[in-house]
């Protein structure tokens, strides 16, 4: 695009916008360590951080992750991703609006609360709002009605202060703006590929690479435990149970998509449920005699730490425990598990041999990227005598129509950093994807209609954004954010 740009200086400013689509508002970050005081973590501005606040959020973010991962999610993958710290940077973040919102006088009225809390599908019955479940939420949750409640007030209150700040461009914006949807690029280009980018494995090389970052591969901490089992197959559960336990219980019975299940549906369940119940009183007398003595282990079992066929809840109490300690009975699957632990194996770094098959995907990846890079330099320094492909002219809005082997997702991805460039030629990467270009031809076009109305559409977006992300950071300097030590 440089020719472009030497004739057109207004288009700098295009550059800028453009590359402004891709930035998401996240809020300010920090970096601390924090302690409590009273019930508070911390303060931004003049407001608290509240402990409750934060394992409520927590919690639900944490779970979030437990079910993208069918389960399989952990305090150490919770951990490795700095969870905590995001939670932390969202609540410090919103913090910076609520002030705001203060200096504003900006509020949430008892009625308006009231009436989004009615809304809420999950706190329906029938359609309408009922009160035992939403008091069972909260039950289950461990969660306070204040906490709750203060909670969806300050979101309900920063949505009220964000759309008063909702800007929409001006004529000039459109104007500048629509120099990037009218240029159309033709370019001679080659699209390549890490998967076409063929890798030998030399056992050699192989462990020189495992050599440099085997401290990455490690054997997962292990535990092993004798267990007494309280089966509940034999246990009766008649008609009367299941209707009762169920017109106390209805609200935990639903569907994948949070609907409540009928009676019938939720039966199976139910009976189970029940019968988990009524075995307790016979797993806790399991229990003392197998403290004291009197009975012996069903079977010994050696799991890795967060093996699935233990719940993240067993697996916390586990983790609190030592050897020779003994677990109160815990449900695990249909039945109650009382748990001892008899040993703790620690993580060790693996031999070469164990972790090779780990290794080996990993060593393909890195030398067949060493390979794409190499590959699309020197495709770039001999591009006028290697086989390459031309484009038809593209532009912004037709890019998902160009055959340049890619999808539409790397297809706007491609284009973006391709109006953004100040290159006449060049190497884009895009994923696992590398498109080295030059550009042959340039030309200007006519927006239609719904052209215009999209281009409107975007440029309002990326003000929006643009803005925001500039306001959190003016909040930032005025509502310093404070982490008690």
């Amino acid at each position: 695009m440089i020719s472009w740009m030497q004739k057109n200086n207004k288009f700098l400013i295009v550059t800028i916008w453009i590359a402004t689509i891709s930035f998401i508002f996240t809020g300010a970050t920090y970096g601390f360590k924090y302690g409590i005081k009273s019930s508070s973590i911390g303060e931004t501005g003049d407001i608290e951080l509240s402990i409750d606040r934060f394992q409520m959020e927590y919690r639900n973010i944490y779970n979030r992750y437990n079910q993208m991962f069918q389960g399989k999610f952990d305090e150490k993958q919770a951990k490795a991703m700095g969870l905590q710290q995001m939670v932390l940077n969202s609540m410090a973040g919103e913090a910076l609006l609520l002030n705001l919102a203060k200096e504003f006088g900006i509020i949430v009225s008892d009625r308006e609360l009231a009436d989004r809390l009615a809304s809420i599908p999950s706190f329906q019955k029938d359609g309408n709002f009922n009160k035992n479940i939403y008091n069972s939420f909260l039950k289950n949750n461990g969660l306070s009605i204040k906490t709750f409640e203060n909670s969806l007030r300050d979101n309900m209150i920063i949505e009220k202060t964000l759309s008063l700040l909702n800007l929409k461009g001006v004529e000039e914006e459109y104007k500048t703006f629509s120099t990037a949807f009218e240029i159309a690029d033709k370019l001679k280009y080659i699209t390549l590929s890490l998967k076409d980018m063929n890798v030998t494995i030399d056992d050699t090389k192989l462990k020189e690479f495992w050599e440099t970052r085997k401290e990455q591969f490690q054997t997962a901490k292990k535990y092993s435990f004798d267990v007494v089992w309280v089966e509940t197959k034999d246990i009766n559960v008649t008609d009367k149970e299941i209707r009762d336990y169920f017109k106390e219980n209805s609200f935990k019975y639903t569907d994948t998509k949070g609907k409540l299940l009928s009676l019938d549906e939720a039966k199976p369940r139910l009976i189970n449920d029940i019968k988990i119940k009524k075995s307790k009183k016979e797993a806790n007398r399991r229990y003392i005699s197998f403290k004291k003595g009197k009975i012996n282990r069903d079977e010994n079992l050696t799991y890795d730490i967060n093996d699935f066929r233990l719940s993240k809840d067993v697996w916390d109490k586990i983790k609190s425990k030592n050897i020779g300690d003994l677990l109160k009975p815990k449900v695990v699957g249909n039945r109650y598990a009382i748990i001892k632990i008899t040993n703790i194996e620690e993580p060790r770094i693996k031999r070469f041999e164990e972790a090779k098959d780990e290794i080996i995907p990993i060593f393909k990846d890195d030398m067949a990227r060493e390979k794409l890079a190499k590959l699309s330099e020197d495709s770039l320094k001999n591009f006028e005598k290697i086989k390459s492909n031309i484009s038809n002219f593209i532009t912004l809005k037709n890019i998902k129509k160009q055959n340049l082997g890619l999808n539409s997702k790397e297809g706007t991805e491609f284009i973006s950093k391709l109006f953004t460039s100040d290159k006449e030629k060049g190497i884009i990467s895009i994923g696992d994807k590398v498109v080295v270009y030059k550009i042959i031809e340039q030309k200007l076009i006519t927006l239609d209609k719904n052209g215009t109305e999209g281009l409107k559409l975007n440029v309002d977006q990326v003000k929006k954004q643009s803005f925001q992300s500039n306001l959190m950071q003016e909040l930032d300097k005025k509502y310093p954010t404070k982490f008690y030590k």
